[in-house]
């Protein structure tokens, strides 16, 4: 029998057969490393490389839109919510009824205007969202910034919905716009979102309840009615005087306003009033809000367009209630940026003052 071919190594005679610590060149494995014979699999050498674990954006806010639904039906269920809401629109209805009467018992008016009411229904309709929303933050402070803005929306437009309808109700009877109505739909939605965040935030930032309702208490005060008052105090500080010119060509609005002039002439010395200097302050209020939006949709030839035209006036400055100002014509005066936009950033802002660091303590205390 012929004897077989030591091994190369010396260390035991060569079979002829490869194995895993000598292959042989000549020698293809069948499968190429997918049957497990003596080979290693090509998986288990190279293992594939693991997605990414991380949702995605629209994951995330599906799951985020479900949570505040979930927590949203649960407001619904509740007799507490729907009672509050009740209260609210008649608290509003109430207030706002009162003011006309008071108006009109005073001389305040020129004649009766009834429909002021729908009016300054909205406006309390819009505080009161205010209020209705940092309570529920407060109450319910959920995880995650997402969940907290959906549920908030959710709630506002139940609340903004049935608000809606008894403003239009209001407006009929009293011959009031009822352009009104949709503008305070919008708002209410909004104001119920944002405080419930700013009321969230505070409670956040605090392990026991009572120092964030505090805080919150005292943002709601402030934004709610203090920078209004503010605003009104710190006015008679804003007069100065200043330099125009003649203004010809002259155009106006149904409301008497001057839209559009031409400037001629000398400047003269003039007494102005800076209101846009203070006015800010009070843009953040809820009612202010409202007004700036309401005055987009109520025609300028009614009897209380006036008002809501003269909040955009104030915000805006003596460019726009003095002519010529400096000389310039209103060609030259810059665009008018919306008291309503400046009020929703400055709401904005303070939700965020008070939401991140609140977000954080939270996660810091687990």
């Amino acid at each position: 029998m012929a004897k077989l071919p030591d091994d190369p190594s010396g260390s035991r005679p060569w079979t002829g057969v490869p194995s895993a610590s000598r292959p042989d060149p000549d020698y293809e494995a069948i499968g190429g490393g997918v049957i497990d014979d003596q080979v290693p699999r090509q998986a288990e050498a190279a293992p594939e490389k693991a997605g990414d674990p991380r949702p995605g954006f629209v994951e995330v806010v599906r799951a985020a839109a479900l949570a505040a639904w979930s927590d949203a039906l649960g407001s619904f269920r509740s007799w507490w919510f729907w009672l509050a809401a009740a209260v609210a629109i008649v608290a509003s209805w109430a207030l706002a009824a009162g003011m006309v009467a008071a108006g009109e018992a005073n001389g305040w008016f020129e004649t009766s205007i009834p429909s002021a009411v729908a009016l300054l229904m909205g406006a309390w309709l819009s505080i009161a969202a205010a209020v209705i929303g940092t309570l529920h933050g407060l109450r319910r402070p959920v995880p995650g910034v997402v969940r907290k803005l959906l549920s908030g929306l959710l709630r506002g437009a139940a609340f903004a919905l049935l608000s809606g309808v008894i403003l239009i109700a209001v407006a009929v009877a009293t011959g009031g716009p009822i352009a009104v109505a949709g503008a305070a739909v919008v708002v209410v939605t909004v104001e119920v979102a944002v405080f419930g965040l700013i009321g969230a935030g505070c409670r956040e930032c605090f392990a026991h309840a009572i120092p964030g309702t505090v805080l919150a208490a005292v943002l709601l005060a402030f934004l709610g009615m203090g920078n209004v008052v503010a605003t009104v105090l710190l006015l008679p500080s804003t007069m100065t005087t200043g330099q125009a010119s003649v203004p010809v060509n002259v155009e106006r609005d149904n409301t008497g306003r001057i839209t559009a002039y031409e400037c001629v002439g000398q400047l003269h010395t003039v007494e102005v009033a800076n209101t846009d200097r203070v006015a800010w302050i009070a843009a953040s209020n809820p009612a202010m809000i409202y007004g700036g939006v309401a005055a987009e949709s109520v025609p300028q030839d009614n009897e209380i367009a006036w008002v809501l035209s003269g909040l955009q006036w104030a915000a805006d400055g003596p460019q726009r209630d003095v002519p010529c100002l400096g000389g310039e014509s209103s060609d030259s005066l810059p665009p008018t940026l919306p008291i309503a936009l400046t009020g929703m950033v400055l709401q904005g802002a303070v939700a965020a003052l008070v939401l991140i660091p609140g977000q954080k303590l939270s996660a810091r205390r687990g």
